[in-house]
This record gives structure tokens, sequence and C-alpha cells, in this order.
């Protein structure tokens, strides 16, 4: 009976927790009557609008959509292609998701894991590249642990999904962790150069603080290694809970700067967290190695701040953010949150709008922006945004295009 009981504290914890700790899972429909993915250059309605001439003083200078429904998150390569996912697959009436793998430009989009006998073939979702460009890890569902709510198993929740690995053509994967019943992973991020991957996770038994029939949230660290024969390890794993920890702390790992400082968004510093667990989320900056605790980035306690995205020149943060927006931090937190990207420099000053979705002529509803990754030159972002019309939300990756690299 423990596992029932630790697995029963994890969804109940987990419904309250990971619906808002990836933004915009609120608009996630997993149950549709078609599993067909859209072709990666289809434009539909609803849609954002771009206004001719771009918003004043935005330094976004395009926007392009590229998968106009069931679009997932998405990883564009240090070496110029790029990795999304796509809920096309369904199994007992709920959508999933695969790992489709596109041209920077977004031609020649095709499915590395659709049947791919060398995977688990529920939800497989959340790509993001080896920045030598030689592999994708992923977040892949593990169908031995037994049956668990679609949307705690998605992407943007990783309950009882482990890291994968698989080449960009899809003929070699390997299975990086063994996540238990009731445990998750979430938002893998390699180092700038490929030799230490961390994760956010959910655990049973690891961390500093352990509790009987309970887990916690932390960050993991590990080296990144492929050996001779081409295979992916894991050695010299950490797990890590920064701050101002505690059995209700939230991490979402973003990113990993060149001296090893890991961005990352966390609830420890709302002071909403009895009325919205992982709702008013802040960046963080915070360096293993050191003593100095985490620095708040965004000091906003009452807005939503999360996905946080390194620029390849190190020089600017795109999140997205609810700030100016009527976003109200409660446990019905999905009828009002709107977000769109801004940017910012690393230590947290020269705040900017980027996106700006959320206006009367935006859009006919609520944006809720959400994971982004950018490509080489710093001069696009690829993320994932929510459509919010009512009851009803289209879910679309799109690019977005600078004026200059940021």
């Amino acid at each position: 009976m423990k596992w029932r009981k630790i697995l029963s504290f994890a969804l109940s914890l987990v419904a309250t927790v990971t619906l808002g700790g990836c933004g915009h899972r609120f608009g996630r429909a997993n149950t549709v009557t078609t599993a067909s993915p859209p072709p990666t250059n289809t434009v539909s309605t609803p849609k954002l609008s771009f206004p001719v001439g771009g918003w004043p003083g935005s330094p976004v200078a395009a926007v392009q959509t590229l998968i106009a429904n069931h679009g997932g998150r998405a990883s564009w390569s240090p070496t110029g292609p790029i990795a999304y996912s796509i809920f096309d697959h369904m199994v007992n009436g709920t959508l999933y998701a695969d790992i489709y793998v596109a041209n920077s430009n977004g031609t020649n989009g095709h499915c590395i894991t659709c049947n791919n006998p060398l995977v688990p073939h529920l939800s497989n979702d959340v790509p993001v590249w080896d920045p030598n460009g030689r592999l994708i890890v992923f977040e892949g569902q593990n169908p031995a642990l037994g049956p668990i709510s679609p949307h705690l198993s998605q992407g943007g929740a990783g309950f009882n999904n482990d890291l994968w690995a698989i080449t960009p053509n899809g003929t070699d994967a390997w299975r990086l962790t063994n996540t238990a019943r009731g445990e998750a992973v979430l938002h893998p991020q390699f180092s700038p150069n490929g030799s230490e991957l961390i994760w956010a996770a959910y655990d049973r038994t690891h961390g500093i603080r352990r509790f009987i029939h309970r887990g916690e949230w932390d960050i993991h660290t590990a080296t990144f290694t492929i050996g001779a024969n081409g295979q992916p390890t894991l050695t010299n794993q950490h797990v890590y809970r920064p701050g101002q920890a505690s059995p209700t702390t939230f991490y979402e790992t973003h990113a990993v700067m060149n001296n090893g400082t890991i961005i990352f968004s966390s609830n420890m510093s709302s002071p909403y967290s009895s009325t919205c667990y992982a709702c008013a989320l802040g960046i963080f900056e915070w360096t293993p190695a050191g003593s100095q605790p985490p620095i708040l980035l965004t000091p906003n306690t009452s807005a939503w701040n999360e996905h946080a995205a390194l620029s390849p020149s190190g020089k600017h943060i795109a999140w997205i953010t609810s700030q100016n927006e009527p976003f109200i931090p409660t446990t019905q937190w999905g009828a009002t949150l709107r977000t769109d990207w801004w940017l910012m420099y690393p230590n947290g000053s020269h705040k900017i709008r980027a996106t700006y979705f959320n206006t009367p002529n935006g859009f006919n509803g609520r944006v809720i922006c959400a994971e982004s990754s950018w490509n080489p030159t710093g001069t696009a972002l690829i993320g994932t945004v929510d459509l919010v019309q009512g009851t009803t939300a289209t879910s679309q990756i799109i690019i977005i295009r600078f004026n200059a690299p940021q």
C-alpha cells in the first residue's frame, strides 16, 4: 500500500502544482476527435495578429505560425534544425505527443518517435538538443509504471516519465533515468558545451530532506557523456534544493550559463502558496558551487514568471510573464492567466516587453505563452502559445523573429 499513498500524494500535489507549473498547460485539450498532425507550414484560425510595422518599442520584427494545432514544446539546435512535439496519436481516447525534427525554417518535418520500437508510445514530449547536435533528450512516459491521468504524464508535468536520448534520425534511443511510480522528471536542459544535463524532478527518496510517503521537487545535475559507441550516459549526479526549500517548494529548470549558474523558476518567494501553489512563480539564478542563496530576477511576486531561455550570446533572457496583465493568483488562475514574452539582462535589469499578443488587436481572447528556445544566432525564438477563447483552446508553435541578435 505504500506506493498508493505516495502516488495519492503526488496526484493531489501535482493537480495543484504542475498544472500551474508549466505556463500553457491549462489550455491543453487531451481528448479530441482527430490525431492527424497538421503540416508544419499550416496557418489556420484562430491566429495571432502581428501589426504592419510591428509593435512600437518592441524588438520583434515578425511572427510566424509553424504548428497551428496540437503543438507541444520546441527546441532549436545550435547547429540549425528544430525539434518539437505534436499531440498526434490517440490511446484510449486521449491524445499523446510525439517528437518531430525539421529544418530550421520548418520544412521537411518528420516524426522520430512515431511507431519507433526503441521508445515507449504514450507521452514523448519536451525535446531539447544536445548543443553539439548529436542527440535529442526528451521526456518519455513509462507504460510499465501503470496508468496515470494524462495531464500528469504529459511533458509539462512529467510524472511516470523518464529522460530519454534519441538520435535526430530516430535510429538509436536510450533511456537515461529510472523514475519510480509517482515520481517525475521535468524540463531537461544542457550546459552550453553539452557536458552537463540538469532537470527538475519530483522524488520520493532523493534530495536533502526526506519524508516517508511524501516526495519533494528538487534540481538534479549530472555529467553527460557520449561513449565511443554513441551511447549517452549520466554520471556524477547531484540533487539540490536551493533557497527557501520546504516540502511545498516547486522547481523548474530553464538554462545553464557558462559559469555553471542555473536559471530556474520557483514558488519560493510567492506569498500565494496557500491559494495558488505554483502560480506566482519567480525566475531565479543560483550557482551550485557557490555559497550564495538564489537571486530573484523578477521581484513582482504576484505575477507569473516562467520559462526563461538564455540567448546564445548570454546577453538576454527571454521569459514569459503575466506582468501588466490582470492575472489573479488563486486556485482559479486558469480563468485569468495571460502571458507574453519579455527580455531582460541576466542580472535582471533592462526588462522590456517583446510581444503584445494580449492586446485588443493581438487576439480575440487570451494568449498564454510558454516554453521557448533560441536559434543559433539569437535572432529568433521558437515557442509555444495557447490561444484561449472561452472554454476552448488551440495550442500552437510559433517563431518570433527579432530585428537584431539578442
